[in-house]
């Protein structure tokens, strides 16, 4: 019998290697490991038996050669690549690929691909369609889209970043339901001592102004496992918690809110507060005095089971409801602030150069004085996410795979310190290269 006749019966119709290799922490290109390979691979085939795959392999793999765009996997016998970073990439390869014997395009390797694709930075033109003051020194604006249409959507907690005229990017949390996409509604805070961003927006933005903005970003987001939700605002921090708390009504889920301000006049959304909490809304006017405001250790005595604690405002409120709040279960407490709280070293002024290695782009980068590691890989035509740039938003959140860091940012727990780096602040300690997964 002619060798093209013959029938081979195959044990396995699916074979999936999911490369798992790890090098030495200071090797350049790093490995599929160091990225997560280890842990999305054991979900894979958790994932595969609960969704009853069948005949299907899911191998771990040495090197297969393709580092700097791990982790990476190839599934036969189509001899489709794919690169993936979190379990919804895993869950759609599974769904979309192996159940539904579509590609799944968003996450596909061509076969002479180098370096991942690079992202495009997304901004949006906006118009200001609607200005109202709420307190003396707090505006209200509207922005609606240049051109008329539904704005991209968002979800409550998500902030946008406003491009000033010095080319600057502010951080303004979204006040809407994420059901209302004809507009953004943002409240800004005129800060005298601030950086800039609030006077301008405060004297220069009129009807009818175009500004340009980022898309929504949440770094802040709402416990959809909680079944009660306690809000604890401080100020200017009411603007995301009205929008988590205009979900919540909807939903028709337990909340909370006790809403610390100056005075009467001071308290920005006052009124819409009172329509989304109800009863559930407890004001605290503390005439400028912290210790006359939110008795936090009286609210907080008691942990309660399946409950969320949401905090925003002055970085004195969120470190006191952390400390409050101490004896509740680990990362119960989310919060969300623009401005660091953290003293930059004393040294700053005699920063040194270092050098930063991007393992994914085989590119070695020099970092001088006066600038961050992230104008320097953005200088290279290297786009990554950003947001505050003073260390406190988590945008820019980078694995760091090699070389010991200098921390200067108010995101990173010290337990993160030697696997993340924050590159619009941190710099690399003295003689030391920095490997980044980028």
């Amino acid at each position: 019998m002619p060798a093209s006749e013959v029938t081979i019966e195959q044990v396995y119709d699916v074979h999936v290697f999911c490369c798992i290799n790890e090098r030495s922490q200071d090797h350049p290109r790093s490995s599929c490991a160091a990225r997560g390979s280890v842990d999305l691979q054991k979900h894979m085939k958790d994932r595969a038996k609960e969704l009853k795959i069948k005949n299907i392999r899911i191998n771990k793999s040495g090197c297969l050669e393709r580092c700097e765009l791990g982790p990476v996997l190839v599934i036969y016998p189509e001899a489709t690549w794919y690169r993936y970073d979190t379990t919804d990439d895993i869950d759609d390869i599974l769904n979309q690929h192996i159940i539904g014997r579509q590609r799944v395009e968003r996450l596909i390797l061509k076969n002479n691909q180098k370096v991942p694709a690079p992202t495009i930075k997304s901004r949006i033109k906006l118009r200001v369609g609607g200005i109202k003051k709420l307190t003396r020194n707090v505006k209200k604006f509207e922005l609606f889209p240049e051109i008329e249409g539904l704005l991209p959507t968002f979800t409550a907690g998500s902030h946008i970043n406003i491009i000033t005229a010095n080319g600057h990017r502010r951080s303004y949390s979204l006040a809407n339901s994420p059901k209302q996409r004809q507009y953004y509604e943002i409240a800004v805070l005129r800060e005298s001592d601030g950086r800039g961003g609030s006077a301008w927006m405060h004297d220069n933005l009129a009807l009818g102004d175009s500004v340009e903005a980022s898309l929504p970003t949440n770094n802040f987001p709402l416990d959809k496992s909680a079944e009660h939700h306690l809000l604890i605002a401080g100020g200017i921090g009411i603007v995301p918690l009205l929008s988590m708390g205009r979900v919540l009504h909807e939903k028709g889920v337990s909340a909370t809110l006790h809403y610390c301000a100056r005075g009467p006049d001071s308290t920005p959304y006052a009124k819409e507060a009172k329509e989304v909490f109800a009863d559930q809304v407890h004001f605290h006017h503390d005439g400028g005095n912290p210790k006359n405001g939110i008795d936090l250790q009286q609210i907080l005595a008691t942990p309660t089971k399946n409950t969320c604690i949401y905090v925003c405002g002055p970085s004195g409120l969120i470190t006191a409801v952390q400390n409050a709040a101490s004896h509740w279960p680990g990362g119960i407490v989310r919060f969300e602030k623009f401005i660091s709280d953290r003293q930059k070293p004393v040294h700053q002024n005699s920063d040194t150069a270092f050098d930063i290695v991007l393992s994914r782009q085989r590119k070695t980068l020099s970092v001088p004085p006066g600038k961050s590691i992230l104008d320097v890989v953005n200088d290279a035509g290297i786009n990554v996410s950003s947001s505050c740039e003073d260390g406190v938003c988590g945008s820019c959140q980078v694995r760091l795979l090699g070389g010991k860091a200098e921390h200067r940012d108010s995101f990173l727990k010290e337990k993160d310190y030697q696997n993340s780096i924050m590159i619009c602040t941190s710099r690399a300690e003295k003689g030391e290269t920095l490997i980044l997964d980028i």
